[in-house]
């Protein structure tokens, strides 16, 4: 891959991150994904499906930062954990429930992030 397409995917990634960033951020802090969740998802699965959401999301995130923020993926792993953290302390404020159980939930999508984009660059053939 030339040096100008991936100057495009990481500044693409860039952009993405901090989009989806601010989309999960909203997400975690309004009270209209529980009740859409509540209508789409039976009660028996609805933990899973919130904690799914919370590991594919920060998965994501990190995956993108990986790509978007190379070289700064233990940073970005620290930061979005402490993401996770900030906005568990802030749902009680916004009628949500904050928990820590979402915050281990949210450090196991960083973590998996990390392990993906690290097995596709070791994958990936040198340039």
């Amino acid at each position: 891959m030339s040096t100008s397409r991936l100057d495009r995917v990481a500044f693409f990634c860039r952009w993405a991150f901090w989009g989806l960033l601010v989309a999960v951020s909203i997400a975690l802090l309004r009270p209209e994904p529980i009740a859409v969740r509540d209508e789409l998802v039976p009660e028996e699965g609805r933990f899973h499906a919130a904690k799914a959401f919370h590991i594919i999301g920060y998965a994501i995130l990190t995956g993108l930062g990986t790509i978007g923020f190379p070289g700064r993926g233990i940073t970005l792993g620290a930061c979005l954990v402490a993401h996770g953290a900030l906005v568990e302390i802030i749902q009680p404020h916004v009628g949500r429930n904050g928990t820590v159980t979402d915050v281990a939930f949210d450090a196991v999508g960083v973590l998996l992030g990390l392990w993906l984009s690290r097995s596709l660059k070791a994958r990936r053939p040198a340039p």
